[in-house]
């Protein structure tokens, strides 16, 4: 049965992550797309290269999805490619006996320096790409001609990423955050699913699957972080700079808040749960179904996030029994559930910036 219960988490996630990331990734793959037809172009218009390879392949690396920075990774890009082909052309002053050895010199003192320069991996990649390709095709075709389709390319990377096809980052931010919520409820839900069967095994299904929420998690904070971006280097963050320095901020700190208190409560249920053979309190799961439910409900509204104080603002429900009413009558252990479904509330309150919060 344990394989089932493995056999259904992944069926979940594919079902769930799947079609989010495919939306995610689509605008980033048809920018790519034309960003390298028209660097093709440009290269073999302006400066007559038959092939202009590298052109494309700096096109597609500044503008893979996923990257969290598309000026940062176009800046390491062609710092790494100038310091190859600077290296390559040292190793062409010594003698070739050995190339080989060159090569490896020359790989090692690129690596070496494109680490220490860029921390990001794609600065000593490219320089170690460069190099070798100076090294193995020669400094006439690998050389200055790499570089300039090199900097063609991350120039149309850059037009394309910046100002044609920048993204919305607060529906990017929205979208993120509706996937992390949905992932919150359905492990929530699941959990309190084990707690009503008494079954241990379920439960840690129901954690397992409620940890997967960090996927999501880091999904949502690399679009804070691409959003943070764009209020310098696009057009559109220029533009919503007020706006986006309060939505960046507050997603910033409330998110981690937010999964790390629905973890602890998932937890407290399952430990709860394993302590006594009796019925949960029915004011506690009626208290923990209505943060899963909320979650949910608030993973499918579209105004997730509020732009300025006149647009509509996201709500969490009515509870319409306070669990207040027979906290005296709790055992030890539900009291810490409760604690706990307690601040899960506060930390969807101040994720969503509700008022109440």
């Amino acid at each position: 049965m344990h394989w089932l219960v493995r056999l259904r988490l992944a069926w979940r996630q594919i079902i769930t992550v799947f079609p989010s990331r495919a939306r995610l990734a689509a605008r980033d793959a048809l920018a790519t797309a034309l960003a390298c037809f028209l660097a093709w172009a440009l290269a073999v218009w302006l400066f007559g290269h038959e092939h202009p390879t590298f052109a494309i392949i700096s096109a597609v690396v500044c503008l893979a999805p996923g990257v969290p920075s598309h000026l940062k990774q176009a800046r390491n890009l062609v710092i790494g490619c100038t310091l190859g082909i600077v290296m390559g052309e040292l190793m062409w002053q010594l003698p070739d006996t050995h190339p080989l050895v060159r090569m490896s010199i020359g790989m090692f003192f690129a690596i070496l320096l494109g680490a220490v320069i860029g921390p990001a991996p794609v600065v000593p990649i490219q320089a170690g790409v460069s190099m070798a390709l100076v090294l193995a095709m020669g400094p006439e075709t690998a050389g200055s001609t790499r570089l300039i389709d090199v900097l063609l390319g991350s120039s149309v990377g850059l037009l394309f990423s910046q100002v044609l096809f920048t993204s919305n980052p607060f529906n990017d931010i929205g979208r993120a955050t509706s996937d992390f919520l949905r992932q919150l409820g359905n492990g929530l839900n699941r959990m309190l699913r084990a707690c009503e069967a008494q079954s241990s095994e379920e439960a840690e299904a129901a954690l397992s699957q409620l940890s997967q929420a960090q996927g999501d998690l880091a999904a949502l904070r690399a679009a804070v972080a691409e959003a943070q971006v764009s209020k310098r280097w696009s057009l559109r963050g220029r533009l919503n700079a007020g706006r986006l320095a309060i939505i960046t901020q507050r997603y910033d700190r409330h998110a981690i808040r937010a999964y790390a208190t629905a973890l602890l409560l998932a937890e407290s249920i399952s430990r709860a749960m394993s302590h006594k053979t009796a019925p949960p309190p029915a004011t506690i799961m009626k208290y923990c179904q209505w943060l899963s439910d909320n979650c949910m409900v608030l993973a499918r509204q579209s105004t997730v996030i509020a732009l300025m104080e006149s647009d509509p603002q996201s709500s969490m429900g009515t509870l319409t029994q306070s669990t207040t009413e027979d906290h005296d009558e709790l055992p030890p252990e539900w009291l810490v559930v409760e604690d706990n479904a307690r601040q899960l509330e506060h930390a969807l309150q101040a994720l969503l910036g509700s008022r109440d919060a």
